[in-house]
């Protein structure tokens, strides 16, 4: 059900179907997801025709009610699980050609203008993989790097972020044949249309201009849009926070936000309920000193995509004379940054893990046999000067800080580590998969007598900084998203 609301009326009631609809004379803004929930961004705005998404983001809530690691949507089913468990709005004209096909459907002409993506985590742009290729995607450079980097590794259910490969489709093959399309067949894969967006140039969008502005959050590239049109202006703050590295881009973003004279502010509220303000700054210095307490090598548990988090465990680690170690995929991520990156990729060790046939660490095998034992985009790094495996760890681990996470503890028994800290720098659980993953960490770590502290920072501002924000906008209508308790605002 399709809820329309006066704009003239107080808009506290969402409806229970998570979609709640503002109606204006012209202007109509409609929350597709993200709205009495933590994530799931899908906001569509509708203007004399012109039709726009703001991110298009995956429910961890929703998709949590009713699958979990080996219960998944189909393949086979394309969009039918998605539409009858509402993880996905049904508007025609929106997504994949190719599924639309595979589901008997007619085929539909296009009724979106432009998606704009406010940054790479995966509950603002997890389901873009669904979106036509022709829609045009805008974005900062740090997120289609990260959304790169995303596809290239795998990261996600569904991972074609900046290219399509065609799905459901035959090509005939050498032998006369007929053979199911993949990622090799070059021909079936297409490129999203990516439009880098930078501070100082707005775009224009049938009747709707927008102007990107930078914002501090947990991973290079966020931002939030100003939207104006004759109707009045919006105002989208994406995620945010004041306490990072960064927070003076959060408070020039409210400055120019309060400057538009907004009839509209879609709000996040992650933390409306929270009065905690730990900075960055406070996490690298508890991070130095629980560092400079270890004798035995220290494992650091961290998202590592946060490029402001991952500078701070360098620095720490560079303080207390240790190196600070990367693991394949942070290390492709600050390879692919490039400049972008908080530090080089030569100033750190990257840890190849035996994988496979476990080669790496054996002698009297090639270079290509070792290499078959990895993806493509991991042997990259096979072999480099900084290269090290978990026999250079064993030698001396108090020269070393090791960048782990739950994936990745099986590595422990190679490494074996004695007297190890574990510094857990990320947020705490959220749902009941992460607690029961959290227990089994814990087991892990008890299994090797490995102590554990705690540094962290959330990437999202407190209350009292999203109240101030809302009175310093000061809009005509406030929309309250990315939060589970709206009746706070």
């Amino acid at each position: 059900m399709r809820q329309k609301v006066s704009s003239a009326l107080s808009i506290k009631n969402p409806t229970a179907d998570r979609l709640f609809l503002i109606k204006c004379l012209i202007m109509e803004i409609s929350v597709l997801g993200g709205e009495k929930e933590i994530g799931g961004n899908k906001i569509l705005v509708e203007h004399k025709g012109t039709r726009i998404f703001l991110d298009f983001g995956m429910s961890f809530a929703q998709v949590g009610k009713c699958y979990c690691e080996f219960l998944q949507p189909r393949k086979c089913a394309a969009l039918k699980d998605f539409f009858e468990l509402g993880l996905l709005p049904e508007i025609k004209g929106v997504y994949r050609e190719d599924y639309i096909r595979h589901m008997n459907l007619p085929k539909e002409e296009r009724s979106i203008d432009a998606v704009f993506l406010s940054h790479a985590h995966m509950d603002h742009t997890q389901y873009i993989h669904f979106l036509r290729t022709d829609i045009p995607i805008y974005s900062t450079s740090p997120t289609k790097i990260i959304l790169e980097v995303m596809e290239e590794t795998g990261i996600g259910s569904f991972s074609d972020y900046v290219t399509a490969c065609e799905s459901f489709t035959f090509y005939r093959n050498t032998k006369g044949g007929f053979s199911r399309v993949t990622r090799r067949n070059a021909d079936f894969v297409k490129n999203r249309i990516f439009n880098i967006m930078s501070p100082e140039n707005k775009v224009t969008i049938g009747s709707l201009e927008i102007e990107m502005v930078p914002v501090d959050h947990s991973l290079p590239g966020a931002c939030a849009y100003i939207i104006r049109s004759d109707e009045g202006n919006l105002v989208y703050t994406g995620d945010i926070r004041f306490h990072g590295s960064n927070g003076n881009l959060t408070s020039d973003f409210v400055k120019k936000a309060a400057a538009a004279n907004p009839k509209w502010l879609l709000c996040e509220g992650t933390r409306i309920d929270s009065t905690d303000k730990t900075s960055e700054s406070d996490v690298k210095t508890k991070l130095t000193n629980e560092i400079s307490k270890s004798n035995g090598m220290v494992f650091i548990e961290h998202p590592i995509r946060d490029t402001d988090r991952t500078k701070s465990i360098f620095l720490s680690a560079r303080q207390n004379k240790r190196e600070f170690v990367v693991n394949l995929k942070l290390a492709n991520i600050l390879k692919s940054l490039g400049d972008l990156a908080p530090f080089s990729l030569d100033d750190v060790k990257i840890l190849v893990p035996q994988k496979s046939w476990g080669l790496i660490c054996k002698e009297g095998y090639s270079c290509e046999q070792v290499a078959q034992d990895y993806e493509a985009w991991e042997r990259k790094f096979i072999g480099l000067k900084n290269s090290i495996t978990f026999k250079d760890l064993q030698k001396n681990p108090e020269r070393f800080a090791v960048s782990m996470n739950m994936w990745e503890m099986g590595q422990l028994i190679d490494i074996k580590p004695k007297g190890a800290l574990w510094i857990k720098s990320s947020c705490e659980p959220f749902c009941e998969e992460m607690e029961l993953d959290e227990e089994r960490k814990k087991n892990w770590l008890k299994h090797f007598s490995i102590k554990e502290s705690f540094a962290h920072a959330s990437g999202h501002a407190s209350g009292d900084e999203i109240r101030a924000l809302i009175k310093e906008v000061n809009a005509d209508k406030l929309i309250p998203i990315h939060t589970e308790h709206p009746e706070l605002f």
